[in-house]
């Protein structure tokens, strides 16, 4: 944010050219979501925009759903944002493909202003799941856990008889999930700087819990 008096005079131009020249030579990738207003400004800097893929999967629903040990977390009760927080300080990426780690205080945004509503702690497999279901559709946003978990554990805790359909917000990489992809449009679209003859991954989705 630039007050208006100070606008047009180049000082987003000078501190992005700041952050390059302190990082230079010192990255593989280098990346920002730009809102759909300055989708013209970061090229002009070397970045490039780069496509997101949204994964899904179709679900059938065992035919008993395992129900239990399941625990609602509020985000705005201080002692489950300080167990949140504990967990993603030590967590492992959500996706072996494509993750992100040191994010915890982008996570924390999310849970007390966005999915404050949306977080549950499974207790056997010692996962907190960020979800949301709307009528046959269940939206995964981040499944939060110190060690690598099984899906299959743990979808039948956080659907019901009727869903259908599983959206991951992330990159999934579970054994046996056969997850489709297709382009994602967001309101924030994703540029990409690298850094000599390094590839930026394709048909990836970034992390929603850990995008600012």
């Amino acid at each position: 944010m630039t007050h208006p008096e100070y606008r047009n005079h180049g000082l987003s131009a000078s501190l992005i050219n700041l952050v390059l020249e302190e990082y230079k030579n010192h990255y593989d990738f280098m990346y920002l979501f730009a809102n759909q207003h300055v989708l013209d400004f970061y090229p002009k800097f070397g970045f490039q925009r780069v496509n997101e893929y949204q994964f899904s999967m179709t679900y059938s629903p065992h035919q008993s759903v395992e129900a239990g040990r399941i625990r609602k977390l509020d985000g705005s009760n201080i002692k489950d944002l300080k167990f949140i927080y504990k967990v993603a300080s030590e967590r492992v990426p959500v996706s072996n493909l494509f993750g992100t780690l040191n994010s915890q205080g982008v996570l924390m945004f999310y849970c007390i202003y966005v999915f404050n509503n949306d977080i549950y702690y499974i207790e056997d497999q010692d996962a907190i799941v960020i979800f949301r279901t709307e009528g046959r559709q269940t939206d995964i946003f981040d499944i939060i856990s110190k060690k690598e978990i099984n899906i299959h554990h743990i979808l039948p805790k956080i659907t019901n008889r009727d869903t259908n359909k599983i959206v991951f917000h992330y990159t999934p990489s579970y054994k046996g999930i056969d997850a489709h992809s297709q382009t994602f449009s967001g309101a924030d679209v994703l540029f990409v700087k690298t850094s000599g003859s390094n590839y930026f991954p394709l048909n990836v989705k970034h992390p929603i819990t850990s995008q600012a």
